[in-house]
């Protein structure tokens, strides 16, 4: 393996301008990824100021968004597009619209609330409808506010708190509002069809974004079978089937990634024998009224200029993750010693990366406050660690930097320089010392189910929901496990275990080769920063996934970090391995060894995806939400009873068919609190309306009620397997069912 990730293709062609069409293509490549991941965070930001003012429509939300798609025009103006053969950018692009058409053609119809994609479905179809991000419960149609004081009464359902009292009650969704504002763009576009396709279209970009990324790391020739590699896994189908954040997550990451490495590349250019740069900017614009112009000086003052600003767009888009996923944050907390690192080799990309990463991290903070505030509280277990981590971080970057810099006015050795801060054996360990710990690392986490068996409190409805899946799955039941420590095998389901091989052993090298140009007083190399997030947030996510282990579902926290940067490092492994090969042996072993290494990349992960290729899941939900609609009318009030009706459809009720929804908890004893449903019904008749009683657990719960019922819903289809101890390859069946009883007197 080469001693850095070069950026050459496999056939080491190179990739000059050879006219209009490789401009062209640079620019499709290096830019279209840059452009689009702005223009998703500026619409994110543009969302909040304009839902809370309860104008989040087509007549204000469009042009506003169309002025952000100027502006990241604009803004990825400034990024570097060097020409290339235009087959390598045409590849790229032909590999992310078909995983793009793909999933499209595959997408999930999930809108009866059972998870998140179901949240965010509906969140997205409230804000198109509604303006706004708050959710109005019409408390005086629920039978006034003395219905909502009953404790056995709420307005709130998963992932909709309810918030307020009295007349003041509403209702405020979960997660942050980037995903649903550009679902609820789909939907002004194309009612359920035009959201449900915006994450195969966020995918599409997503995947265009990491080619950039991989054309920068590995080269334009490796680029399409990185693409392709993370387009095959299906992990990553499976977020751009659903309504998920984490393509759009994706794209905002591997943009800002890539613009980081352009930052760092143009802050090196020009880096002396000295350790320096020609001359540091500070000084140049001090000496610039005193002394006669040198060319050599302005040309370092640009350069820093450049990577200032790349760098300043770099920490703009990767803190912006903040703004669609919350747990961007991690991110954002491992570039700031990249920061630090690079201001103490006065490369200009590193106080622009600390600006932008601390601009985007506080208008995150402000919009998640603004809009999301329930959200945050209910994650705060592991939000306030991650905030101090990051705070931590943050700050001892600023004393290293600051320590290291009152040591650089210490006088120069003999040869000019400023004594390294490393002295002694540590300098020539230090490199072998970081590779044994990354292959240690990897090692402890791949070999955990060996000697650790990972609990969380019995206690936790996590833990639940694990219970009756170990039931189901004939397991040994133990509510309290989380299965992290399988979480190696996970990734090796969708990559195979000889990419993760390769992943690891380059990881190891290029840890060594950062180690080595930190020790001799280089210029740090451009994929620093993506090798940090890598290692860090792969190790962090391998640790402790934090999330319900059954599967599909678990493999969502591989898609945003984990999964690209284990493809990327595998293509840098073979792609090494090439080059070698064909300095030694010549091009035609190269180009076998490219060919063995591109199937053992390519083959697993299409196997493994292969049994749920053209797999759709909730297939009918919409038809079947129209039908519930069409059994309501306009002076109803929808009464829910029983579990499953209070998790899966309040706001299908109140937000798509636009019928004031109120719940009656289950109580212990019986599903239906009998006082208590007296008491809503009273309430609700005395208001004017009609309350309906209705209930997905049974049509046996309403007639225990005292009513008649009618199904109005009974769809037979297939949800996604909730496996916890193997890879998922096929859907299971899946119920959707709905009853209801018109109450034209007070209940018996």
């Amino acid at each position: 393996m080469t001693s850095t990730v070069a950026a050459t293709s496999v056939d080491d062609e190179p990739t000059q301008a050879a006219g209009r069409a490789d401009r062209v293509a640079g620019r499709l490549l290096f830019r279209g990824g840059v452009l689009l991941a702005t223009w998703v965070l500026l619409g994110a930001v543009a969302v909040v100021p304009l839902s809370l003012l309860h104008v989040w429509r087509p007549v204000v939300a469009l042009p506003v968004l169309l002025v952000a798609l100027a502006l990241a025009v604009r803004v990825a103006g400034v990024v570097p597009a060097p020409p290339l053969a235009k087959r390598a950018a045409l590849a790229v692009v032909a590999v992310a619209v078909c995983v793009g058409a793909w999933a499209g053609l595959t997408s999930a119809e999930h809108v009866v609330l059972r998870r998140d994609a179901g949240s965010y479905a509906l969140y997205g179809q409230h804000l198109a409808t509604a303006g706004t991000t708050v959710v109005d419960v019409r408390v005086p149609d629920l039978g006034g506010a003395a219905v909502l004081a009953d404790p056995d009464v709420t307005v709130g359902s998963p992932a909709f708190y309810e918030q307020g009292r009295g007349a003041g009650t509403h209702v405020v969704p979960q997660f942050l509002p980037a995903t649903p504002a550009w679902l609820s763009v789909g939907w002004w576009a194309g009612g359920w069809t035009g959201l449900l396709l915006v994450p195969a279209v966020a995918l599409a970009a997503a995947l265009l974004a990491f080619g950039g990324l991989a054309a920068r790391l590995v080269g334009p020739g490796w680029a399409a079978v990185a693409t392709a590699v993370l387009g095959l896994s299906q992990p990553v189908v499976h977020a751009g089937r659903s309504t998920y954040s984490e393509p759009l997550a994706l794209l905002v990451g591997c943009a800002g990634l890539a613009v980081l490495v352009d930052a760092t590349r143009a802050g090196a250019v020009g880096w002396g024998s000295g350790g320096s740069v020609e001359v540091a900017p500070d000084r140049a614009r001090e000496r610039s009224a005193t002394r006669p112009v040198d060319r050599s000086r302005n040309r370092a003052v640009g350069r820093w200029s450049a990577a200032h600003r790349l760098g300043l767009l770099a920490g703009l888009l990767a803190g912006g993750v903040a703004l669609v996923r919350v747990d961007g944050l991690r991110e954002t907390a491992l570039l700031v010693p990249v920061a630090g690192l690079l201001a103490l080799r006065r490369n200009g990309a590193g106080a622009g990366l600390a600006v932008g990463l601390g601009v985007s991290t506080l208008v995150a903070a402000v919009s998640a406050l603004l809009v999301s505030r329930p959200y945050l509280g209910s994650i705060a277990g592991s939000l306030v660690p991650l905030a101090a981590g990051a705070v931590l971080l943050g700050v001892l970057s600023v004393l290293g930097v600051r320590l290291a810099r009152r040591r650089a006015g210490r006088p120069r050795g003999a040869s000019g320089r400023v004594p390294s801060p490393l002295s002694g054996a540590l300098p020539r360990l230090l490199p072998a010392v970081l590779a044994g710990a990354v292959v240690a690392v990897g090692v402890v986490l791949a070999s955990r189910p060996l000697w650790q068996v990972v609990r969380q409190d019995p206690n936790d409805p996590g833990s639940r929901v694990v219970a009756a899946l170990q039931l189901r799955q004939g397991l040994t039941v133990d509510g309290g496990r989380t299965y992290a420590e399988h979480s190696v095998a996970w990734l090796a389901w969708w990559l195979g275990v000889l990419a993760l091989v390769l992943a690891l052993a380059a990881a190891a090298w290029l840890a060594a080769r950062a180690a080595s140009t930190w020790r001799d007083d280089a210029a740090p190399p451009g994929w620093l920063g993506p090798l940090v997030v890598a290692l860090g947030s792969a190790a962090l996510t391998l640790y402790r996934p934090g999330i319900t282990p059954d599967h599909p579902w678990a493999d969502r926290r591989l898609v945003p970090v984990v999964l690209p940067a284990t493809v990327l490092l595998a293509c840098a492994a073979v792609a090494g391995l090439t080059r070698a090969v064909r300095a030694r042996r010549g091009g035609l072993a190269a180009r076998v060894v490219a060919g063995c290494g591109a199937a053992v990349l390519l083959v697993p992960p299409a196997l493994a995806t292969l049994p749920v290729a053209t797999e759709r899941t909730e297939r009918g939900e919409v038809a079947a939400v129209h039908q519930a609609c069409a059994a309501l009318g306009p002076a109803d009030t929808a009464v829910l009873v029983g579990s499953r009706a209070a998790n899966e459809w309040p706001q299908v009720l109140r937000g798509v068919c636009g019928v004031p929804t109120v719940v009656l908890r289950p109580a212990r004893s019986r599903p239906v609190p009998r006082e208590a449903l007296r008491r809503v019904v009273a309430a609700v008749q005395a208001a004017g309306r009609t309350p309906v009683l209705m209930t997905a657990d049974g049509e046996q719960v309403l007639v225990d009620a005292g009513v008649s019922p009618r199904q109005v819903v009974g769809l037979s289809t297939t949800e996604d397997a909730r496996l916890l101890t193997r890879r998922p390859a096929a859907g299971v069946p899946l119920t959707v069912d709905l009853w209801l009883a018109r109450v034209l007197s007070s209940a018996r």
